[in-house]
Formats: structure tokens, C-alpha cells, sequence
């Protein structure tokens, strides 16, 4: 088996003077200073190996639960071939993988490696040019578009310097925090009018639910930051609008 310089797996660390971040004798290798999280399905494809060629960076696979490769405890990155993302358009795979990625990590990061114009697909570009839009103008989603897998592992190779150097540490080997229900939580709060990831995080940290959310007053809705009184008057509203099923008829 081929031995790859930089390469940590979460079910066992190798041992002794091949190990990754020791140096010869035993002293630590300053080289050692990116670890960037790999979910576990990402080692069929030839990043990590390119990733792990890097002398300052480690991986940790894992079982992610969103995204690809996950840089920071705020930054997660998912990573799609052309092929690969012309067929989640189609199945709709895409659109719910980037909105669980929006509400796992404040910053969201979709990377399509390939020529989108070379892909044989039954979609026009018209839609491929929809869906791109989408994510970048109503979702915020931050869209690369490179050109092979090396250029892929460079660029998320220079993401983890900037992720990490900016916090002062490595990404944490933990799991990250969210569990479902919180994951339940943000999607209900973001259903309410003119909000997104960053004001559902807002109100869910003042209120502690939604359950309270969806019960407190427009005046109360209006003293959490970032949400205005015209903003928590609409929250309110739709809150409280009575539903007629004869007017939802077609």
C-alpha cells in the first residue's frame, strides 16, 4: 500500500518515524499545521491523496453530517464534478445538501471541478445557469468552479490556511455541535418571513425554540439584534394570519 505523507485516519494513527507530524527522533514537525475533516465517502476521490501530499496538512475522516471537507468549525466545503453536479440538479439532491450545509456552518462553500459546457446532460444551460444562480443570490452559497482535482486540492489546501490562521487553531477533531433537532429548528425558523441562517441563529439563541419564537409578541421579536420592527411586525403577522381553506382552494 502506497504510504501518503500527512494522512491521519480517525480509526487508528500510524506509529513510529512514518507517522504523520513527527519528524525523525521523535521531534514534532513544525510542518504539521492544517487538518482539514474528510467525510468518509471523499476516499474514492483522488483529493485527499493530493491533500495529504501537502506537507502542512493532516486529514481526519470521518462521517460528516453535511458537506465534503469541513475547514474550520465555520467554514464546510462540498465538492461536486461537472458530471456530478448537472445530476443533483436533476434529482434535486443539490438544493437540500447545500441547505444542510447553510445551517450546519455559517460559511458554505460549493466547489464544481470541471467544464459544466462539456457535460453531456438533457438539461439546457439555461437551467445550469438557474441553478448556479440560485445558490449564489438567494441561498449565499459561495460557488468555485476549477478546473481539475489538483487545482481543487490547492485551493482548499489555501481555504484551511485562511479558515484557521484567522481563529488561531486547527479545526476541532470534535463532531460538530449541531444535532437534528437543532438542525429541525433552524429549518422552521427560516420558513418565517425575510429570514435566513444568520437571523434564525439570532432568534433561536434569544428565544431557546421555536416553539417561543412562534409565541412571543411582535414587540418582543423586535428586541433580539439584527431583527427591526418592521421585520418583527412581519414575523408576527405571519404568525398570526388565519388560515381559510377556501381560499387556498385551486
Amino acid at each position: 500500500m502506497l504510504s501518503v505523507p500527512g494522512l491521519v485516519d480517525t480509526a487508528g494513527t500510524p506509529q513510529g518515524a512514518d507517522a504523520p507530524g513527527v519528524a525523525p527522533g521523535g521531534a514534532p514537525s513544525v510542518a504539521q499545521s492544517l487538518l482539514i475533516r474528510v467525510d468518509s465517502r471523499e476516499r474514492q476521490s483522488p483529493i485527499p491523496a493530493l491533500l495529504a501530499a501537502f506537507p502542512d496538512v493532516t486529514l481526519s475522516y470521518g462521517a460528516l453530517p453535511s458537506a465534503d471537507y469541513v475547514l474550520s468549525d465555520e467554514v464546510a466545503v462540498e465538492r461536486k464534478t461537472a458530471s456530478d453536479f448537472v445530476a443533483s440538479i436533476l434529482d434535486r439532491r443539490l438544493f437540500g445538501q447545500t441547505a444542510r450545509m447553510k445551517v450546519l456552518f455559517p460559511r458554505a462553500v460549493l466547489i464544481i471541478e470541471g467544464d459544466l459546457a462539456l457535460v453531456p446532460h438533457s438539461i439546457d444551460m439555461e437551467a445550469i445557469r438557474g441553478a448556479l444562480a440560485f445558490l449564489t443570490v438567494r441561498e449565499s452559497i459561495t460557488v468555485l468552479q476549477l478546473s481539475d482535482s489538483t487545482e481543487t486540492a490547492a485551493m482548499l489546501r489555501i481555504m484551511a490556511r485562511h479558515a484557521q490562521e484567522r481563529i488561531g487553531q486547527p479545526v476541532s477533531l470534535r463532531e460538530p455541535r449541531p444535532q437534528i433537532e437543532e438542525l429541525y429548528a433552524a429549518y422552521l425558523v427560516e420558513g418565517l418571513p425575510g429570514i435566513g441562517p444568520r437571523r434564525a441563529r439570532m432568534l433561536l439563541a434569544h428565544f431557546g425554540s421555536p416553539a417561543a419564537i412562534m409565541c412571543a409578541s411582535a414587540e418582543a421579536l423586535a428586541q433580539v439584534p439584527g431583527i427591526g420592527k418592521k421585520s418583527a411586525q412581519r414575523i408576527w403577522q405571519a404568525l398570526n394570519a388565519r388560515y381559510s381553506a377556501e381560499s387556498s382552494a385551486p
